[in-house]
């Protein structure tokens, strides 16, 4: 590997890792990276761990949090945090079988023949924006309308647990399960934020 593919890959490797947790399809985009690959597949089997799962919903909550309470910081904070969190976890040794087969399932979604199949690749690729500009909606809406924008976040959570289900069936009572989980301790931490705002004030 020449010494600028070296340079590329540890400058872009960090942000395609971030980008996977945001919906991007890397395996397929950062393809040209040597090695990058070989990283994805291992750390995708960290993401076997479903206490990754309930990372997800509650950061996609608290990046909302901080729009609307327009602070920077939580924002920064819940984009790392739901780009990262996939594999901050060892897989389990007693991985239920419902998680491998389904965290197989998808990484064959995320590798199709063609890089540029538009529902595997460029649509997905694109959710980052779309996210980018519903967060942003968020912080610019007043009381009350922004809080229940709150509830458009559960509803694409719902939507991608009924995507999953097609996916593999076996995945739909504990996955439902665990978003609820997440969805607690976004609840949680957003009463506790908004106390935290209300007392600053």
């Amino acid at each position: 590997m020449s010494v600028i593919m070296r340079i590329m890959e540890f400058l872009l490797v960090p942000v395609a890792l971030l980008s996977q947790g945001l919906g991007v399809n890397t395996p397929m985009l950062f393809n040209f990276l040597p090695d990058y690959r070989s990283i994805f597949r291992r750390l995708w089997e960290r993401h076997k761990n479903p206490v990754s799962w309930v990372c997800r919903p509650f950061f996609g909550l608290l990046i909302g949090y901080g729009a609307i309470l327009h602070n920077g910081m939580i924002i920064v904070i819940g984009v790392i945090g739901l780009g990262t969190s996939w594999f901050w976890f060892p897989k389990w040794k007693g991985t239920p079988k419902w998680a491998e087969e389904f965290i197989n399932k998808e990484f064959d979604v995320l590798t199709p023949a063609n890089a540029w199949d538009f529902k595997r690749v460029i649509l997905p690729s694109a959710l980052p924006l779309a996210l980018a500009g519903f967060y942003a909606l968020l912080w610019f809406l007043s009381y009350p309308w922004n809080w229940l924008g709150i509830s458009v976040i559960i509803l694409l959570t719902i939507v991608k647990v009924i995507w999953s289900a097609k996916l593999e069936g076996t995945v739909l009572n504990p996955l439902t399960r665990i978003v609820l989980i997440g969805f607690g301790l976004g609840v949680v931490a957003g009463i506790l934020l908004f106390l935290s705002s209300r007392i600053a004030v």
